[in-house]
């Protein structure tokens, strides 16, 4: 995704900045994430992807994977919450 590189080349440190995590959310049609190394949970209503230093916990209805190949997912459903953490156990 070029989009994604010309923004992260603006931003000096923008590979640590989103701990590899990246991502873009289309109200009420899902989301695309780029560098999804594990999927931890998968329902309905709730999906934890790993990252290479990070786990996003996204949060909402009607989730189905569309596609996931070589660490790219495409999810579609209504998304209502993307949360990110460093991935340690005991934090959400």
């Amino acid at each position: 995704m070029r989009l994604y590189d010309e923004i992260f080349r603006r931003l000096e440190s923008g590979a640590d900045l989103f701990a590899g995590a990246r991502y873009t959310v289309l109200p009420g049609r899902g989301g695309y994430f780029q560098g999804v190394r594990t999927i931890g949970e998968f329902s309905p209503s709730r999906l934890l992807l790993g990252f290479r230093r990070a786990v996003l916990e996204i949060e909402g209805s009607g989730f189905v994977i569309e596609k996931y190949c070589d660490g790219d997912l495409e999810l579609s459903g209504n998304i209502l919450s993307v949360r990110l953490s460093d991935g340690t156990k005991g934090e959400k």
